[in-house]
């Protein structure tokens, strides 16, 4: 193996391998509590959420989801197989063949619940694979859209009945013209989404709503090509200027004799706002902000991928707090996830737009440095990352004293993969935590 200097030589020795228990014990706290905030949130969801098995056990579900299928607690529901809930069974194999091709993708289809309704959902999911791509299990988002199905199936139904539901339909419903897109009809609930009345909407351009000028105008043409649109997003204006999300499905019809566009929409906004959440859960730390270790695996494998492609070195930065655990000891929990915040403050103001830091969890840190001409960078990096920790944090009035000790490994040189490189650059920093501290050191130097 090639050897390089250290930052510190004096404190070098060859790294050793972490206890199995000590990072056991990390992990299990971390979890603990970040499994605790995800499943508040869920609690508080009004959409659906749910994980599978593969053969159609439900092994998690929120109190909506419960609610939607007939049963009063989301625990009742890990008695029951998915496959009995499926109107029509091909419903339910062509969800698999897609799920398990990755292709993204959502659906609608029949459910018949436990309480003996039939509903139609929306449903958002994803397969979760493991570290060698197999599926673990299935995630996802289920909506109920029994309104708005039968909204669109009744407008094959007689004028009367067609009127009734435009003026009884919980979705916004627009109609207009299909040559200037002038609005020539809207219902009492569009007239409660967009804030206007009915007489101030009617006469109306389409573009005065649309939030996106050049999309909103391409989407109409589509409509003619196409004769029906479904399911596309889009962002309007209220009249108060604020904006709003909308779920559209669009067709063209015939309206007092002249060809018209029908447009059906539901404010999605807060469902959008939902889903970014989860996915923010999902990929980022729910203390400091940064990148959690998934996401770190995701953009560490591009990165190798794009130095491969042009032959170039990247680093593993492996940072712990030293001392960390007094000051939580002695100034409370509060104090210390303050002062985590803190860190993550620093760090991210001294890297590159071009380097990631993700947090690994308690008071561990991984920075990823990309593109990097040389090894001797890597180590001036962690230099300054060292030279900052050492400045005073104000903390909730005190002026708390920290350092960091910081192991590092080099794509080639040190391994060829993500999962070697952050071992090794861990091995690195438990042999400067059991030397010294407040140090940095390559693996495998001298």
């Amino acid at each position: 193996m090639k050897k390089t200097e250290a930052a510190t030589p004096s404190r070098v020795a060859q790294a050793k391998e972490p206890t199995a228990s000590t990072g056991k014990k990390r992990a299990a706290s971390t979890g603990a509590n970040e499994g605790l905030r995800y499943h508040q949130l869920l609690e508080h969801l009004p959409v659906g959420v749910y994980r599978t098995t593969r053969n159609g056990r439900i092994i998690d579900a929120n109190p909506a989801l419960a609610a939607m299928l007939g049963v009063k607690r989301a625990e009742d529901l890990k008695r029951v197989r998915v496959d009995q809930l499926y109107v029509h069974p091909e419903d339910r194999r062509n969800h698999l063949e897609h799920l398990e091709a990755a292709r993204p993708a959502f659906w609608e289809f029949e459910l018949k619940t436990l309480d003996g309704r039939h509903i139609w959902v929306q449903d958002f999911p994803r397969a979760v694979p493991d570290g060698q791509g197999a599926v673990l299990h299935y995630d996802g988002i289920l909506v109920d859209v029994t309104d708005r199905k039968q909204a669109v199936m009744a407008l094959n139904r007689s004028e009367q009945d067609y009127r009734s539901l435009f003026e009884n339909a919980h979705d916004a419903i627009l109609i207009f013209s299909l040559s200037r897109e002038i609005i020539l009809d809207a219902n009492p609930r569009a007239c409660e989404l967009y804030g206007y009345h009915r007489q101030e909407l009617v006469g109306m351009l389409l573009s005065q709503l649309s939030a996106d000028k050049g999309r909103g105008n391409r989407r109409p043409r589509r409509i003619r090509q196409l004769r029906v649109l479904r399911n596309f997003e889009t962002t309007h204006l209220r009249k108060d200027g604020t904006e709003m999300v909308l779920e559209i499905n669009s067709a063209l019809m015939e309206y007092k004799g002249h060809p018209a566009i029908l447009a059906i929409g539901r404010d999605i906004t807060e469902r959008k706002r939902m889903e970014e959440t989860i996915r923010r859960l999902a990929f980022h730390d729910y203390l400091t902000g940064l990148p959690n270790r998934l996401l770190l695996s995701d953009r560490l494998r591009h990165a190798l991928e794009h130095s491969r492609r042009r032959n170039q070195a990247l680093a593993l930065l492996f940072l712990d707090l030293d001392h960390f655990k007094e000051i939580n000891d002695r100034h409370g929990h509060n104090c210390g996830d303050r002062l985590l915040r803190s860190v993550a403050d620093r760090l991210q103001r001294l890297l590159r737009r071009s380097d990631t830091v993700a947090r690994m969890g308690g008071d561990e840190f991984v920075i990823l440095l990309s593109d990097i001409r040389r090894p001797e960078d890597a180590l001036s990096t962690a230099g300054k990352i060292r030279e900052e920790l050492r400045l005073p944090f104000a903390v909730d009035g005190l002026q708390l004293q920290i350092s960091g000790s910081i192991g590092v490994a080099i794509y080639p040189q040190d391994g060829e993969d993500g999962e070697t490189l952050l071992r090794k650059a861990d091995r690195a920093m438990y042999q400067v935590k059991e030397r010294s501290r407040d140090a940095c050191l390559r693996f495998g130097a001298d």
